[in-house]
């Protein structure tokens, strides 16, 4: 917010992901250094989540498939959030029944990816936003490596299921811009549904003599380049 200019590339990049990812007028985000660090903002806006509206669970999960990145093991481990490893089928998708056995009182969070890294399989994430909304979980799709493929084939008539907030029950998507968006190394992204999501991303503090601090991510300073070469591209 310091600088119009970045304030200005970091909205217009979001709202044309927002575009691309079926997302609406309430669809908002924020550019991160990279799908770790994506990745690790969804977990901590998750985990504040169920701190405020199930304060009952102190062993918080968060259920993912055996193929998703290692990031969320990261972050599972920052944040204090178990990862449960959901096995996968013989075509290299999250098993939807296994999933469903594997929800129980601690689970604050669904994860499919669109795609994986080990197989480049596309998880069935319909699936899994019926299992979100049936339970009343959250689903984050970690579309890090695909976010910037993804929907492009699908518009060349690949037959690759919806994965994006058209699909019910997805309430975030991380990307990486980076990555086949082609931008300068160090910029992805997390986009939430509703920006009452993205308010449990941010710190804030103003109990200290210098005024408020506020960060939308992980990071205090962020590098104005890799945000000018994402709106660039």
């Amino acid at each position: 917010m310091a600088f119009h200019s970045l304030r200005k590339f970091e909205t217009e990049v979001i709202a044309m992901e927002a575009s691309l990812f079926n997302g609406d007028e309430n669809t908002v985000g924020s550019l991160t250094s990279g799908g770790t660090e994506s990745i690790l903002m969804a977990v901590k806006t998750y985990r504040d989540l169920a701190r405020q509206t199930k304060p009952h669970i102190t062993n918080p999960e968060m259920i993912v498939p055996r193929s998703v990145h290692a990031a969320f093991q990261k972050a599972g481990h920052y944040f204090d959030v178990k990862p449960i490893h959901a096995p996968l089928t013989e075509d290299f998708k999250v098993d939807i029944e296994a999933v469903k056995e594997l929800i129980n009182e601690n689970t604050i969070l669904l994860v499919g990816s669109a795609p994986q890294y080990p197989h480049g399989i596309v998880d069935p994430i319909e699936e899994l936003g019926q299992l979100a909304k049936a339970h009343n979980l959250p689903l984050h799709v970690d579309a890090c490596l695909g976010g910037f493929i993804v929907p492009f084939l699908q518009k060349l008539g690949r037959d690759i299921p919806p994965f994006d907030f058209q699909v019910e029950g997805v309430t975030s998507i991380s990307a990486d811009i980076h990555k086949y968006g082609y931008a300068a190394k160090g910029v992805s992204s997390i986009l939430y549904k509703s920006p009452d999501l993205r308010h449990l991303q941010y710190f804030a503090y103003a109990d200290w003599p210098g005024g408020i601090f506020v960060s939308p991510s992980a990071t205090g300073t962020r590098p104005g380049g890799a945000i000018a070469s994402a709106w660039a591209v």
